[in-house]
């Protein structure tokens, strides 16, 4: 990030048009907290002529002082004769910085739609650059969290004075004569970044580098090339081998175990990014805790990491919501009608049973010239005429204890060993379909018929079954 040469106001003019931030006379949000930062942005910004409208955020946590600096907020947009909007935010639970950043940019991004703001500038400097990447280091955030702020996002979001320290703004402002609020808490150790500015950084600075603001700042312009290159590729891979469903993300663990470390560390925080909607709380250590599960031994897996449930069934990858799975519906039973398609609940397919002439492949799924997703089996109609039909065959859940014979003169197998011999993944027995003809299971899917109601050449009465996903 090269610096910009003149005072504070031409360099914010040129940073402006160097990124493209704003379109000449740009109707823009700027984010005033009353701090010094972003009072100078206003002024620099309603100085170069921007159509500034005023956002201010009181959270209510300071009592009388958070309803002054509101107060002085709206004196100071009367002043410069621009509009002003307060946002009374008020949250509880969960880390109170990070919720209380939630809760302000959830407000930027309603106040772009509600008041048809090109943008919103907030008044990060690089002094705020350099305490967000050591503090993300520190955490363990891994180098994609190096790169920091940026100096606009994709979202509508500007920072103009990410190129100028702390420093040099409050002494533009004292030439300018300029006032400005001190917030208390900014000297409270209650909060970790406070600590890093009144303390960890003075210290570094003092005794290893002088100009580690620098250090850090330009550490972050660098890593966010290095993050736009990644994007880019991995995108490519993502869009090849991600798959969405309604449940959550896919993956085959033999494309990801294909892939370089660098790349499968990034495709899964793009992964963990989707399902959970962010990375807030998401580290170095919860990426490779996913990693792990995909080369354990075991035939299941799994890992819980901030927002995201993995799971490893075999080969495949589940990245979801915490509980989803848990929450996938299981209990169903449903008559069949001969010659009329019945349609199974949870999308689970379709089932269609009627009589035929003569029994055809006698096999539980289709062979090579088969439908994609079709099982065919072809029952005896006279075994199974011992009851009226219309009543007697229904398609229900597997439920544990379900077993059958697949093959005459063979023992009785356990629904749940046939899973893990045919390899079933863990989400999908749930509501595995099976078709029983009172207590006795006549079929599965998957499975076959069982071996007493399978159709033979001899069969004089033959029912076949069909099945679709």
């Amino acid at each position: 990030m090269a610096l910009v040469a003149g005072n504070l106001e031409q360099r914010v003019a040129e940073i402006l048009t160097r990124y493209n931030m704003l379109s000449n006379h740009a109707k823009v949000g700027v984010a005033v907290s009353g701090g010094a930062d972003s009072v100078v942005l206003l002024h620099v910004l309603h100085r170069l002529q921007y159509n500034v409208f005023v956002l201010h955020v009181n959270h209510q946590l300071r009592g009388a002082d958070s309803d002054q600096d509101e107060c002085f907020v709206r004196a100071l947009a009367a002043e410069l004769d621009v509009p002003f909007k307060v946002g009374n935010c008020p949250f509880s639970g969960g880390n109170l910085e990070q919720e209380a950043r939630v809760v302000r940019r959830n407000f930027f991004f309603d106040s772009i739609r509600n008041f048809q703001l090109e943008k919103v500038a907030l008044g990060h400097s690089r002094s705020d650059q350099a305490e967000t990447v050591l503090y993300r280091f520190l955490r363990g955030s891994g180098l994609a969290g190096l790169a920091g702020m940026r100096l606009a996002t994709s979202d509508g979001l500007i920072r103009p004075l990410l190129t100028s320290g702390r420093d040099e703004i409050r002494d533009w402002a004292r030439a300018e004569g300029i006032q400005w609020r001190e917030d208390g808490s900014n000297a409270s150790y209650a909060f970790s970044r406070n600590r890093l500015r009144n303390e960890t950084i003075p210290h570094l600075r003092q005794h290893f580098n002088p100009r580690l603001e620098f250090v850090l700042s330009d550490n972050a312009a660098v890593a966010q090339a290095e993050e736009d290159w990644w994007n880019l590729r991995i995108e490519a891979i993502y869009s090849q081998i991600a798959k969405r469903t309604q449940l959550g993300l896919f993956f085959q663990t033999a494309d990801l175990n294909l892939l370089h470390p660098a790349e499968q560390r990034r495709l899964l925080r793009r992964a963990i990014q989707e399902v959970k909607g962010d990375l807030r709380s998401v580290d170095l250590q919860h990426v490779e805790s996913i990693r792990k599960i995909l080369t354990s031994t075991a035939g299941h897996d799994r890992v819980l990491i901030p927002g995201v449930d993995a799971l490893r069934s075999f080969g495949t990858l589940l990245l979801c919501r915490p509980g989803d799975v848990g929450n996938i519906p299981r209990q169903y039973q449903v008559s069949i009608e001969l010659g009329r398609q019945t349609a199974l609940p949870f999308a689970l397919g379709c089932l269609y049973v009627n009589w035929v002439k003569s029994a055809g492949v006698i096999c539980g799924n289709f062979g090579e010239e088969a439908e994609i997703g079709v099982e065919i089996a072809d029952l005896d109609g006279d075994v199974l005429s011992l009851g009226n039909l219309h009543d007697f065959l229904q398609v229900r859940n597997w439920e544990p204890g379900d077993e059958m014979v697949r093959n005459l003169g063979s023992k009785p197998e356990k629904l749940k060993s046939l899973f893990q011999e045919f390899q079933v993944l863990l989400w999908e027995r749930r509501n595995w379909p099976v078709l029983v003809a009172g207590d006795e299971i006549v079929w599965s899917k998957g499975f076959g018929s069982a071996a007493r109601f399978k159709a033979s050449d001899k069969s004089r009465n033959v029912l076949r079954l069909v099945y679709k996903a």
